[in-house]
């Protein structure tokens, strides 16, 4: 007799893109793993519509109801057993949270939790956990549109867990908004991010780790960038020039690495100043990609609870 499968549906509504996946789970066997049917994906840039006293614009709201409402016909064409659909720092900041959350679980037909730093960080460690082998000691960091998680874990088990307020949207905003690069504003991003990571080097540090995993967006594109210039491996030194070479640029217009998509050169600086700042508190010399982050730790915890 054939093991009873059931679909499930998670969806990140992260602070610069909206993921929804899908996928199937056995219901029978000791911790299943969700078999992914499918994914989608839309720039929102939720972040992008944060004001001045922190209320999301009317633009960015439009653009969430437009892929809610996307994603809201393909569950109802998927008809899944269980969807679970988190919302993370764009709208943990918002003042106008509570409009947005009815407006937005209306148009997607199901309820919206907003997940706080330390239950995102937890949700990226699992996802990371998910899709690469964490059997050692292992940092995660995770560059989102307005927030970054850095957790340190031990196989399947995070121990440190911090989730600080810069992502790569808002520094983008913050310090690069008329799209010049300049040294100066790059290293202001750089002294920002430093300030905020600082606090708690001695506690990832006493942790110590073994591998370093970079998880979403800003990680996938400087391993694109690497790939089309065939750059051995990722590390400090290399993140360091390539910033340089964004400096020489001069203009966010004008990034033209090879490998670098259309839909990253907005955001890309925001992103690797913060990244670099890390590295550089943290000692880390090299790192890796996964492909594991916030919605793979979603559906994985959803599988545990209908099959427990």
């Amino acid at each position: 007799m054939p093991a009873k499968k059931r679909k499930l549906a998670a969806i990140d509504m992260g602070s610069n893109s909206f993921h929804l996946l899908m996928a199937e789970v056995s219901m029978t066997g000791f911790f299943p793993k969700p078999r992914i049917l499918s994914q989608h994906k839309q720039k929102v840039r939720l972040a992008d519509g944060l004001n001045y006293n922190d209320s999301i614009d009317d633009a960015a709201i439009s653009r969430g109801i437009d892929c809610l409402t996307l994603f809201a016909e393909e569950l109802k064409r998927f008809q899944p057993f269980a969807v679970k659909t988190v919302a993370t720092a764009a709208l943990r900041k918002a003042s106008n949270q509570k409009e947005l959350l009815a407006r937005f679980e209306s148009t997607l037909g199901f309820p919206i939790e907003v997940i706080t730093g330390e239950r995102e960080a937890e949700f990226i460690y699992a996802g990371v956990c998910s899709a690469s082998q964490c059997r050692d000691k292992v940092l995660v960091i995770d560059i989102g549109g307005a927030s970054t998680e850095v957790v340190a874990g031990n196989g399947t088990q995070a121990n440190v867990l911090n989730s600080l307020d810069m992502g790569c949207v808002v520094f983008q905003n913050r310090f690069f908004k008329g799209g010049e690069i300049t040294p100066d504003n790059v290293e202001l991003a750089i002294q920002a991010a430093t300030k905020l990571i600082t606090p708690y080097t001695d506690d990832y540090q006493q942790h110590g780790w073994l591998r370093v995993l970079g998880a979403s967006g800003t990680f996938r594109a400087l391993t694109e960038i690497a790939a089309a210039e065939k750059q051995p491996g990722l590390t400090q030194n290399w993140l360091s020039e390539l910033i340089q070479r964004c400096i020489r640029q001069g203009q966010v217009e004008r990034l033209n690495f090879a490998g670098l998509r259309d839909d990253r050169r907005a955001v890309l600086v925001g992103g690797i100043t913060i990244l670099l700042a890390v590295l550089k508190v943290l000692s880390v010399d090299d790192f890796e990609v996964t492909t594991g982050a916030l919605r793979e730790g979603l559906l994985a915890q959803l599988a545990n609870e209908i099959t427990a």
